[in-house]
């Protein structure tokens, strides 16, 4: 069994690795949006992490990628998708139960689907003209797939007072109100079953809370449907505040739970649900979703799994998680029931700098916390205990030439891209350290393992597969040295400390746009962009609670 070690020695916040790579990758500087990422206890935190992390709101600080992290919150695999955020957006990176994996593209509005070298071998969308939603999609067993379309029809609204700011304005006599669609295709994307929610609804089934616009009406507002049990299926329904079950047979609503039209009772759970995201079966009985909680009350978000009485109606609350009881979710966020019993809840949209990601166990005591940049968010986020394909990380071996230490990555790879900055196959080791690279898959970066050199004069016969840890004092590297655009800087921090890190001319000038944040023990990333700067000789300076480091920096 794995020693469990203190809190305080594993509370490592592992800056995303290569927050910013150095290299060109399509005639850019990649900026992978940087990840806190907390271990409260090592020996439960299992698998890999995969997440989508982006902003919808300016400024556009980050590139937008797909990201697998290791137990550690380590990047195994990360794309970067060209473009710039907004231009080639895509969300809902995962695996599905077929050993594929899957995302939404919103620009070519489709599915895609990859296999386990990340090469795109299919995609799946909507048919009959409807366009293809882009909240859910699941293949199922069998290989069917079921996912979301959106029909507009026509409607007079104006005897409904729930439109504008206050929710007191008539609704037009031509409002064009969007109501999901679900499909389902066979194995052969022939469409096999589809259902309609304007023909099982009333308009009125909706909370008014969510409308706004009188004219153009996001009615029903579909996030996440799933193969029940039972082979019906469950479809969440955020501006309804309700998860409804329909009949696969005859497409008649079997039960509705939550919203107006709520049919269960809720014993244990005075709470009621708002606004909900990624209803999920996850044995016989019961159900998890996650509550974003802006229109309960007290307005708070939460992980739910209820116990359904589906005979006489009885919805028993289970588990719950609460991160903050005085914060809600705006949108997005998931709630997943990890294979080891633990449970990842994702908050989705959080106006607070509180951890967006928790995985907490049965007890609810936190094995991990993952931290975004304010405004940034990952629609959702999955944790797999094992994959079910081999990842083929590229191989590192260590050898000895005159007395010189090298660390050979496999050859072949068309590209490489060590943790110092290199493009070698081979680096030249000079200190102690912790290294790695990566080497293109599909349409991304994979990488090695992590190398760990403590002893240069024994390094290759002491060299390990790392395994996070503080440093023992503060420390501050650049790269490249010299720059030309953008420096990468890494900072090592053996406590939690206010940080700033600025860049200062010969003469004493600080150069607008330093980092500042409250970061905890750990090795961390960032960079500083130098490309519209003078070239010429600089001090890189990091100043935490206890200490300060200047380093000098040359732009050429």
């Amino acid at each position: 069994m794995m020693k469990k070690f203190p809190r305080k020695f594993l509370q490592v916040c592992l800056i995303l690795l290569l927050a910013t790579i150095c290299t060109p990758y399509g005639g850019k500087t990649q900026n992978i949006p940087p990840i806190g990422f907390e271990i409260y206890d090592s020996a439960a935190t299992q698998g890999y992490y995969f997440l989508s992390p982006y902003s919808n709101m300016p400024p556009f600080a980050y590139d937008r990628p797909h990201l697998i992290l290791d137990r550690y919150g380590r990047i195994v695999y990360y794309r970067i998708f060209p473009g710039g955020p907004l231009q080639t957006p895509t969300i809902d990176f995962k695996l599905q139960p077929d050993g594929r994996m899957s995302y939404f593209h919103i620009s070519m509005v489709k599915f895609l689907l990859m296999d386990s070298t990340f090469m795109v071998v299919d995609t799946i969308s909507c048919t009959n003209g409807f366009a293809t939603d882009q909240h859910d999609m699941q293949v199922l067993p069998g290989g069917h797939y079921l996912l979301f379309g959106e029909e507009t029809r026509i409607m007079d609204l104006s005897s409904y007072h729930w439109f504008g700011f206050n929710h007191n304005q008539p609704g037009s006599t031509t409002a064009q109100v969007s109501g999901v669609v679900i499909q389902e295709f066979d194995e052969n994307k022939n469409l096999v079953w589809e259902w309609k929610a304007h023909d099982h609804y009333q308009f009125g089934d909706v909370d008014q809370k969510w409308l706004s616009n009188a004219n153009k009406v996001d009615w029903t507002h579909a996030n996440a449907v799933e193969l029940d049990h039972d082979g019906n299926v469950l479809v969440s329904l955020r501006h309804f505040d309700e998860v409804t079950k329909i009949s696969h047979a005859t497409g008649d609503i079997i039960w509705r739970l939550g919203g107006k039209r709520n049919q269960f009772a809720f014993p244990n759970d005075p709470v009621r649900f708002t606004g909900q995201h990624d209803i999920r079966r996850v044995n016989d009985s019961c159900i998890t979703i996650l509550d974003n909680g802006q229109y309960t009350s007290p307005a708070m978000c939460r992980g739910l799994e209820y116990a359904l009485d589906e005979t006489n109606l009885i919805a028993t609350l289970v588990w719950e998680y609460i991160q903050d009881s005085t914060e809600y979710s705006l949108a997005c966020g998931s709630h997943q029931l990890i294979a080891n019993g633990n449970h990842l809840v994702d908050f989705g949209f959080l106006t607070s700098t509180n951890p967006w990601m928790v995985v907490a166990k049965p007890d609810k005591s936190k094995v991990v916390e993952l931290s975004l940049p304010l405004g940034y968010i990952s629609y959702r986020a999955f944790n797999y205990v094992t994959l079910p394909w081999q990842l083929n990380r590229p191989e590192v071996t260590c050898r000895k030439d005159a007395g010189d230490i090298y660390l050979d990555a496999a050859p072949g790879h068309p590209e490489y891209r060590w943790s110092t900055g290199a493009t070698t196959a081979s680096i030249k080791i000079t200190q102690p350290g912790d290294y790695w690279v990566f080497v293109p898959k599909g349409s991304g970066y994979i990488s090695s393992e992590h190398i760990l050199i403590t002893d240069l004069a024994n390094a290759c016969t002491n060299t390990g597969i790392s395994q996070p840890v503080p440093p023992a004092e503060t420390t501050l590297t650049s790269m490249p040295n010299p720059a030309s655009d953008r420096i990468r800087v890494v900072f090592g921090l053996p406590s939690g400390s206010d940080v700033r890190i600025s860049l200062h001319s010969l003469t004493g000038n600080e150069i607008p746009g330093p980092v500042t944040g409250r970061y905890p023990a750990g090795i961390h990333e960032t960079s500083l962009g130098v490309a519209s700067l003078a070239r010429g000789v600089y001090l890189l300076s990091l100043a935490t609670d206890k200490t300060q480091i200047n380093r000098k920096v040359v732009l050429q």
